[in-house]
Order: C-alpha cells, then structure tokens, then sequence
C-alpha cells in the first residue's frame, strides 16, 4: 500500500513538473530542494533549471564550432610537440630513427605555422644524430 502511495506521489510531481504553470506555489521549496540534492550527486548543472529552459545548439553550430576550434595553427602545434618529444627521445635512445623523425615532423610543423616548435625539434634531432655518428666509434 505505500509503494502505491509513493508512486501516486512521484507521477502528481511529474505532472506538475511536466505543467509548470499548474505547478503550487507552496510546493516550489520542496522540488528546489529536490532538484539541489539530485544536482549534488549528478553531473555539474544538470538539475539546473536554468538549464532545462536553454535551448539545444543545432547540429549547423555545432559543426561549424568544431572545425573552428580545429585549424592548421592547431594542427601544427600538435605535429610540433610530437617532433619535440620524439627529438627529445632521439638524444636517449634510437638517435638515428627518433631523431630522423623529429626532424621531419619539425619540418611538417614549421610549414604548418609552428615555426618554433618545429625548428627546436629540427635541431635537437639534428643534434642528437650529429653526436652519435661523432661518438660511435670510440664506443
């Protein structure tokens, strides 16, 4: 008999929240509560009204917001570390292979706008494999 009770309770609160202009005024503080408490263990601004009024993005804007945030500038900064990493690497291990590749991922990123990065993996990776091929024969 109180799980019928209970659910009664949970579908009128629905309802009312489905309606929001037939929602009392004098159950306003108790669903705020309600919705604090749900906010507190989900995910942030989830229960958030404010939210729930925001209109969706298109999926146009959405589109077009992803391919601006992903640009040449970007995709050369990306290619530049990667060329620092591996020319860093280079001056450990593999000098001959981490460093050829830092060098011409070096030479992707600079013509793709990340001219210092790109030039840093350059020389480091020249560097490295300029070392090993002057100290190899004494090893």
């Amino acid at each position: 008999m109180d799980e019928n009770k209970q659910n009664d309770e949970l579908e009128k609160e629905a309802d009312l929240l489905a309606n929001e202009e037939d929602y009392p005024e004098d159950n306003l503080d108790k669903t705020d509560y309600d919705i604090e408490t749900a906010s507190e263990v989900a995910a942030p601004g989830v229960g958030n009204r404010a939210n729930l009024a925001e209109p969706e993005r298109e999926e146009e804007e959405q589109d077009a917001t992803m391919e601006a945030n992903v640009n040449d500038e970007s995709l050369g900064k990306g290619l530049g570390i990667t060329a620092l990493i591996l020319s860093i690497c280079s001056l450990f291990f593999l000098p001959v292979i981490t460093g050829g590749a830092g060098i011409v991922l070096g030479i992707f990123a600079a013509r793709r706008g990340a001219r210092a990065l790109g030039y840093w993996s350059i020389g480091l990776g020249a560097f490295s494999i300029a070392m090993t091929v002057l100290f190899a024969p004494f090893f």
